[in-house]
């Protein structure tokens, strides 16, 4: 996941550091003195927007006082640029120029990110509460500031005076001054004083909503505590490493390390059951009730901005543009594994039976990666835990840079810097002898981080007006094992997918900081981080990353070629829960207020699913895709659909290919949000894009 902290257009605003000097936090901008009654009759002058200045989020942002500056202080130069922007004269059109209006506003766009990103990242993920506090108190101060500028109607008069101009312009900044002017529509611009006023307290309200839901979940400590018996089946290393408390039992988390092996390998299926339901319902009755409201407060933004539902709101700048479209692609990918879906579900149950379930109890989805391995072990004699211990996160790590550096011509070097945790560590990226970016990688859990996994911006690429260039940074958080534990083949996976995300982020060359990076829509900004999961099923990728923890050997072909036979199986019923995910999000969006939202969730999973839905759990509660991608979860498939297109191309010319990597980094990676996601893809492929490689994917072709 792109984890977006920015604001316009519903684009991630990213960020990376690089390997330069960097300076400090730009000091508070005063507006500008109003003009004298002398000087009234006459235009007066413009007054010139204050300097960018590079900034260095971490010279002052990891304490409670630093972060607070460092967002203030950039906030400050926001108004600055935006007063200055209001000097401009929308009544003589022929002396404004894209530099000083459109240009301007972007300057306001990074000043803004840099106000936000990197407090959004110590939000979720520094280890001092204080600074947690303090970085989502910025979130709020930034949405009021980009609330207030969308409904200024002096900002838009000049924005929409040049744009009437009609001026020739690269395709970049054509479309930008189109998005732009298309979002002020959508923020509010053309409402009545009365429902600007209305619109103002709705932005504030989903703020507080969305961040309160967040944290419920990253704050969550929910655990099981069990017999020792219950970790029957589970790897040794994980049974030694959870020893029994005081009390005798152990304790299971719901933290990815703890909840994923003990779903997929515990024998009591009972114990797992109950961990799932913890899991299901983090965030508890908190979040129901912030669900419940934030779906009403967005139905009311939607109809107050005319539209008939937020999901037709959400949708229109994306790829699918209406949520018709959106339902009408689901309907598709679910048409395909309908079929393959039962004939999976006809082999778990009778694994079911192999393994002497209960035969009067539904399968519910936490048993899915427990009889998904009981078949690949049984049929395809693939034994994950033994798979396990071929993968160490400090040799994939390694491989993983050394691949992507081959790839693209890069060089990764190490940088010694204080950071915001001990585990954490940083690299600049150079290419063609220069520093182009940095990057941060924070991949175990510990208490108070963020559960899930995700590419964070922390700073967007700009060259300023001065020739000096501010480079990108991108954080990498996850929850993989600690070095020296055996690391899942899916958590290897799911590396690769989120330093797709790196890459997209770090390889930006965009001239404006609004489409720099992973700063495209939604339904296509998770495309190249899916194209790269197929690279961990690489036999020469495996040779790179694999080695036994023990003998120091690479994966046998006989394991190779298990792993092959017994990828896609299980892929239809995990698509099918990827489409009641999708399915319930749209239903939430597009469904006037209230909503039962745990019967429609229900409801959805057993139309859609062969698992029957667990009584008792709230899944919406830990749905933290809600916040950030509401009515927009479909994008996953959507983009998993290009991501097998565009690998038509790779598979054919070779995954490690520097020609075919050199196109895609100029054709996508390289141009952000900036062109049409359809266009990009076209140029790469050479052709339009279609559905057809995924559908064959999904149907075991």
């Amino acid at each position: 996941m792109a984890k977006r902290l920015g604001w316009r257009l519903g684009r991630a605003l990213s960020w990376a550091a690089v390997g330069l000097a960097l300076g400090g936090c730009p000091p508070p901008v005063a507006p500008p003195p109003a003009p004298t009654a002398s000087a009234s009759a006459a235009r007066p002058e413009p007054v010139p927007p204050p300097p960018l200045a590079i900034v260095d989020p971490f010279a002052t942002g990891m304490t409670p006082e630093g972060v607070g500056t460092l967002c203030d202080a950039n906030l400050a130069l926001a108004e600055g640029l935006l007063a200055s922007l209001r000097t401009q004269d929308a009544t003589h059109p022929e002396t404004l120029s894209f530099e000083r209006t459109f240009g301007t506003f972007d300057d306001v766009n990074l000043a803004i990110s840099n106000a936000s990103s990197f407090p959004g990242l110590m939000a979720e993920v520094h280890p001092d509460k204080a600074v947690r506090d303090v970085a989502k108190d910025c979130q709020r101060k930034t949405e009021k500031i980009t609330t207030a500028l969308f409904l200024d109607p002096d900002l838009y008069r000049v924005l929409r005076a040049y744009a009437d101009r009609h001026e020739a312009l690269s395709p970049e900044r054509a479309r930008y001054v189109r998005d732009t002017l298309r979002d002020y529509r959508r923020n509010g611009i053309e409402l009545t004083p009365d429902g600007q006023v209305r619109l103002r307290a709705l932005n504030e309200r989903l703020t507080e909503l969305g961040l309160g839901f967040s944290a419920a979940i990253g704050e969550s400590k929910e655990a099981l505590h069990v017999a020792p018996a219950a970790l029957e089946g589970l790897p040794a290393d994980y049974r030694k490493k959870r020893a029994p408390g005081p009390d005798g039992r152990v304790t299971i988390t719901t933290d990815y390390p703890d909840y994923v092996p003990f779903v997929t390998y515990a024998k009591d299926r009972q114990a797992a059951l109950d961990l799932y339901v913890l899991m299901a319902n983090r965030g508890g009755e908190g979040n129901l009730r912030r669900l419940d409201e934030l779906l009403a407060l967005r139905h009311e933004k939607a109809l107050l901005l005319g539209y008939p539902t937020w999901a037709d709101y959400a949708i229109e700048p994306r790829m699918a543009h209406t949520p018709r479209e959106a339902r009408a692609f689901l309907q598709r990918i679910r048409d395909a594994v309908r079929e393959p879906a039962r004939r999976e579900f006809a082999d778990f149950e009778a694994a079911w039976k192999a393994v002497g379930g209960d035969p009067k109890r539904p399968l519910y989805p936490p048993d899915r990666p427990y009889l998904e391995d009981r078949v690949r072990a049984t049929r395809f004699k693939l034994d994950t835990q033994d798979l396990a211990k071929y993968f160490d996160v400090a040799r994939v790590t390694e491989g993983l840079l050394s691949l992507t550096a081959k790839m693209y011509g890069l060089e990764y070097r190490p940088v010694d810097q204080a950071l915001w945790h001990p585990d954490v560590r940083a690299f600049d990226v150079w290419s063609g002898g220069q520093p182009i970016a940095r990057f941060f990688l924070d991949l175990h859990s510990r208490d108070d981080k963020f559960k899930h996994a995700a590419m964070f911006t922390i700073r967007t690429r700009k060259r300023l007006a001065d020739g000096s260039v501010q480079l990108p940074m991108a954080a990498l958080v996850c929850n993989f094992p600690r070095p020296g534990d055996d690391m899942q083949h899916s958590e290897v996976v799911t590396f690769f997918h989120e330093f797709g995300h790196v890459l997209h982020q770090m390889l930006t060359e965009t001239e404006l900081s609004s489409y720099a990076g992973t700063a495209a829509v939604r339904d296509f900004v998770e495309a190249p981080s899916q194209m790269f999961e197929e690279w961990p099923y690489a036999r020469a990728i495996l040779d790179l990353i694999a080695k036994h923890r023990e003998s120091g050997q690479p994966i046998p072909d006989a394991l190779f070629e298990a792993m092959g036979k017994a990828r896609r199986f299980g892929l239809a019923l995990s698509t099918q829960r990827q489409l009641t995910l999708a399915l319930v999000d749209l239903a939430y969006h597009s469904t006037p207020p209230p909503i039962d939202t745990t019967k429609t969730f229900a409801d959805i999973q057993t139309e859609v699913e062969q698992f029957a839905f667990v009584p008792g759990t709230h899944f919406q509660s830990s749905f933290g895709h809600l916040i950030e991608y509401d009515a927009a979860y479909y994008g996953y498939q959507w983009a998993a659909s290009l991501a097998r297109d565009v690998l038509t191309r790779f598979q054919a010319e070779g995954l490690t290919n520097p020609k075919t990597a050199a196109d895609w980094r100029a054709a996508v990676l390289a141009r952000g949000g900036a062109d049409d996601e359809r266009e990009m893809v076209r140029r790469f492929l050479g052709r339009e894009t279609n559905e057809q490689a995924y559908i064959a994917f999904l149907s075991g072709k």
